[in-house]
């Protein structure tokens, strides 16, 4: 008597697991943080309109807009 061979099972793999995500620990501020992240996001996006919103240079012009925005800080103190 021949012995009838069964279908392969599929493998079971097993359900992937929420993993907790870290919360970020509030931070002491002197209250300028906020400030000054807004003024340097406004620099940067007027870089990047002055060159027609070109994708591609996005860090370039935070670097560039945080320089600017620190060196009048700077200036201003």
């Amino acid at each position: 008597m021949a012995v009838k061979k069964q279908p392969a099972k599929p493998e079971r793999r097993a359900k992937p697991r929420a993993v907790p995500l870290p919360v970020a620990e509030p931070r002491p501020d002197d209250g300028e943080g906020d400030n000054v992240t807004r003024r340097i996001a406004e620099a940067a996006y007027y870089r990047a309109q002055q060159r027609g919103f070109e994708p591609g240079h996005e860090l370039e012009d935070w670097i560039a807009a945080e320089q600017e925005v620190r060196r009048r800080m700077e200036g201003a103190a």
